[in-house]
């Protein structure tokens, strides 16, 4: 495996244990960070896919726009058809900020673990768990692997890689 391939394969996996993170952190009503936990799978799933075609780190947490144009076009249209619609990333993708650290306007201080509710944690659970599936069936196609969609299974398998 070479080391896009590798590195795909962590990312995806640290996706994994973001998306796990948000499920605990929404069990336990700590909405806000269910969802930084749901923001952190998106972007982590997605620089997944884009590990093919981008060797260096990508310091942005918001990523769905170079998803769109570095590898959207190469997917199959059933692939592409499952990201049509990237309003619901989006959505996900813009929590990086407020839902770690406070924000002002003028006097009113707005304090990220009390702004979100369990709609809001709820919402970005179903769409972090989606994105991450879909994006394992993309680095699936973009690398020519058969990475496990069960946590288990890609915990082992990144074990298993990692000593190589």
């Amino acid at each position: 495996m070479d080391i896009k391939t590798k590195r795909a394969l962590v990312r995806l996996f640290e996706a994994y244990v973001d998306l796990n993170s948000a499920k605990a952190l929404l069990e336990k009503k700590i909405e806000s960070r269910s969802l930084s936990h749901s923001q952190q799978c998106v972007e982590k799933a997605l620089k997944a896919c884009l590990a093919k075609v981008i060797v260096g780190d990508i310091l942005s947490h918001t990523v769905a726009q170079y998803f769109e144009e570095k590898i959207l076009p190469d997917l199959s249209e059933e692939l592409k058809e499952r990201f049509k619609d990237l309003h619901d990333i989006i959505w996900v993708e813009e929590r990086w900020i407020d839902t770690r650290y406070e924000e002002f306007e003028a006097k009113r201080v707005k304090v990220p673990s009390l702004r979100f509710g369990s709609d809001d944690a709820k919402k970005g659970v179903k769409i972090a768990e989606r994105v991450l599936f879909d994006c394992i069936d993309v680095v699936n196609h973009l690398f020519g692997q058969d990475f496990p969609k069960d946590f288990e299974k890609l915990k082992k398998l990144v074990k298993e890689e990692m000593k190589k």
